[in-house]
């Protein structure tokens, strides 16, 4: 070996070793996507197949990242005996103590807590327990006692602040709560199992579903003693019998935490208006003793043009069937009731799905409701830290559900990781499409009306593992362009050089591919005008323009209290638009900028960590992904976007104008926006233009300001909601009454 090899021996293993120990770290103490990005880095450099490195991947996916979900493996009977010990001695401790559940004196209550009791005063205790510790607006608490034997009376004894009522005999369930809504002064019932815990911010949950019309009753999240799911929300099914959604699995799912209309919730935990319930007549008698009184008042809402709501955020944990002497008695009660509620409701019956696992996807969601069904596909959940044209599917996804669709967004390329709702309506439900692509093709697009596909390559992605699903669709197809893909890789070879080019294999091969993907669709909608008029004359037919929606906030700083230049991007990946024009900018103009004004540069946005490696300039400041850029904004005298290749429209640009930031932009940016250079903006046509731009704007107060109050007047007038969301119902419209004729 020569003396000259060593060196490089020694300076490999050093790398691989520092490779390893973030591998390592990132999979121990990562997040979901840190560790999905380790697992990926290391399956894709293996020599192995596509095939089998999506299936590494999954399982990685699988035992790796979703590894806190085995921490849900107790036996449910085990966790019973653990709640019944708990019982028996909360109860022993306050018999034996001379002390008293005190409940809250409320003239006025909001809410009425009714509770049956028939025996099972070891249980009741910790239910009311838990709502004198989590119960979070003002309540009153009606105990409706069904003759119990056990210790129940001595436990009544120690409740000071109820209504009790005492019967003499088992007056069964439903009989039971007419009693205590008869006497209830609340706003809202809140029927409640005497084997039943509240949990944190249940009850407020539910409560802020009646503040939209036509609500008639919402339940939530029931779950088992051992933490696995009971119900959430019910499904009638066409012979009478009912079926508890996703029973004995993982709560945390996410089919299991978004907000919808269901068949009925079940009086576990079930809550209406006071004057709705006795309205309609509440419980019908003849489901006495028990079973089906919920389901028969739910089905009445519906009937009546009343919805039911299942709120994921409403969670109880249930023993199950403590009163009823357990569940194969309960088993036999229910098989007796289902024949009476068959009977009655035969005609309304016929609407709903078969009892048939391969209907629970599509039966779920309320047959009452007649709202469309949208699957949106993009590459994953659109958060809008992410950029990248994430911000606009964003905005789409959020507007169909305020719209009143039933949406379900669905990833495509990445893996649902963690993603929460922050920046998403609770009632959109999120679906990993990477992971389980067949349950997306099979299930969710055959219940889909609509199927709303972002970007080319999931589009092609589609049309190239699924052409039969697409080309024998009943569902309307719309293709959300986002922008002319090819012709930016187009103008990044021209910049760069052919050597530069890398195309994933689902990327379009050119123009010609790329428009013969929007012709498959039934509508096609692109982000602005030079977009559309291109797809047009490639010989697509039905093409909209659905811009970005934007609200105006300016930014109340003065031009003396700003003091840096901004840029704002995500960068996914080295070869991304963003960074080459982060890195180009700071090379070549950055210098000269800086010298001239002293200001500091500030580089944010999801990915941009990966610059700080390649630029060590001090006075440039790179942070990263921000969950909010406003205070960034405030400091900004001017944005720059020195973008050298792109397609679309700069999201970016847009937003910091309607912060009031005046923008420096790039020529290619400054077609994409279409304003007037010199009065909204300046646009440079090369690196010394744009540092001077920079330079006179960040210098002359009147120009800055006449450039913001110009901008500013642009987006208000361009991208309001108002257009933004006209331009949605509108091509909606379109594809649904052409699927309705078809049909």
């Amino acid at each position: 070996m020569s003396h000259g090899s060593v060196p490089k021996a020694s300076a490999f293993l050093a790398r691989q070793k520092a490779r390893w120990l973030t591998l390592r770290s990132a999979l121990r103490d990562g997040n979901e996507e840190d560790r999905y990005k380790a697992v990926r880095f290391v399956v894709l450099r293996l020599p192995l197949s596509d095939a089998t490195k999506q299936k590494l991947i999954a399982w990685g996916l699988d035992y790796l990242v979703d590894r806190h979900r085995s921490s849900l493996r107790s036996k449910l009977l085990h966790a019973q005996r653990d709640w019944e010990a708990k019982g028996h001695l909360h109860l022993q401790q306050l018999l034996a103590s001379g002390k008293n559940l005190e409940l809250p004196a409320v003239r006025s209550p909001k809410v009425s807590f009714i509770i049956v009791f028939f025996n099972k005063a070891h249980l009741s205790i910790l239910s009311i327990e838990s709502l004198l510790q989590f119960a979070d607006d003002s309540y009153e608490l009606i105990v409706v006692d069904n003759a119990s034997t056990d210790e129940t009376a001595a436990l009544l004894d120690r409740i000071h602040g109820a209504k009790i009522v005492h019967n003499s005999a088992n007056a069964g369930f439903g009989a039971a709560c007419m009693q205590g809504a008869d006497i209830a002064v609340g706003e809202y019932l809140c029927f409640l199992n005497n084997d039943a815990l509240l949990t944190q911010g249940a009850l407020s949950a539910v409560l802020r579903n009646f503040d939209r019309d036509g609500v008639g009753a919402v339940g939530g999240k029931i779950l088992l003693a051992n933490g696995r799911l009971q119900e959430a929300g019910s499904i009638i099914w066409r012979d009478g019998s009912a079926l508890g959604y996703g029973r004995g699995d993982d709560p945390d799912l996410p089919q299991y935490n978004f907000r919808r209309p269901v068949d009925y919730c079940s009086a576990v935990f079930l809550t209406t208006p006071k004057k709705l319930f006795h309205d309609l007549g509440g419980f019908s008698s003849e489901f006495a003793p028990a079973y089906y009184e919920d389901t028969d008042y739910c089905m009445t809402l519906w009937r009546r043009g009343f919805s039911i709501i299942y709120e994921p955020l409403a969670q109880i944990v249930h023993y199950e069937s403590a009163s009823s002497g357990g569940n194969e008695l309960a088993r036999g009660l229910m098989a007796s009731q289902q024949v009476k509620f068959r009977d009655k409701w035969a005609a309304a019956l016929e609407n709903h799905y078969p009892a048939d696992a391969a209907n629970v996807c599509a039966a779920r969601i309320s047959v009452s409701s007649r709202s469309q069904r949208i699957l949106y596909i993009d590459d994953r959940i659109p958060r809008r830290t992410l950029g990248a044209g994430f911000p606009r599917s964003n905005d789409i996804v959020t507007e169909l559900a305020r719209l009143g669709y039933h949406v379900v967004c669905s990833t495509s390329t990445f893996p649902l990781l963690g993603e929460g709702y922050a920046d998403l309506p609770r009632e959109v439900e999120l679906f990993d499409g990477f992971r389980f692509r067949q349950k997306l093709i099979g299930d969710y697009m055959r219940c889909a009306d609509v199927v709303w596909v972002s970007r080319p390559h999931n589009m092609k992605l589609l049309m190239t593992e699924h052409p039969a699903v697409l080309n024998t669709r009943k569902f309307a197809l719309i293709y959300d362009a986002e922008a002319l893909f090819s012709q930016r890789t187009q103008d990044r070879t021209r910049l760069l050089g052919e050597a530069s080019r890398y195309r994933e294999v689902l990327d379009p091969t050119g123009p010609e591919e790329e428009f013969s993907l929007a012709k498959k669709a039934d509508c096609v909608t692109v982000v602005s005008e030079a977009d559309r008029q291109a797809m047009l004359q490639a010989g697509v037919p039905s093409v909209s323009v659905v811009g970005h929606r934007m609200s105006v906030v300016p930014t109340t700083s003065s031009f003396a209290e700003r003091d840096t230049f901004l840029f704002v991007g995500s960068v996914h990946g080295p070869d991304n638009p963003n960074a080459d024009s982060v890195r180009h900018f700071c090379h070549d103009q950055w210098r000269t900028i800086h010298r001239a004004t002293g200001a500091p540069l500030v580089v944010a946005g999801y990915g941009t960590e990966l610059l700080r490696a390649e630029i060590k300039d001090p006075s440039v400041r790179i942070l990263g992904a921000q969950d909010d850029l406003r205070p960034l904004y405030e400091r900004a005298r001017v944005f720059v976007v020195p973008t050298r290749y792109a397609a679309g429209l700069p999201f970016k640009a847009h937003e910091a104008a309607a912060a009031g930031v005046p923008l420096v932009v790039s020529a290619i940016i400054g077609r994409q926006i279409g304003w007037s250079h010199g009065d909204d903006y300046y646009v440079a046509s090369g690196g010394d233009q744009f540092a001077a731009y920079c330079v006179s704007l960040y210098s002359n107060e009147s120009l800055w300001q006449s450039f913001r109050d110009n901008a500013l007047k642009r987006v208000r007038a361009e991208l309001n909601p108002e257009r933004f969301n006209t331009s949605l119902q509108s091509v909606l419209s379109s594809v649904i009454s052409a699927k309705e004729i078809r049909s």
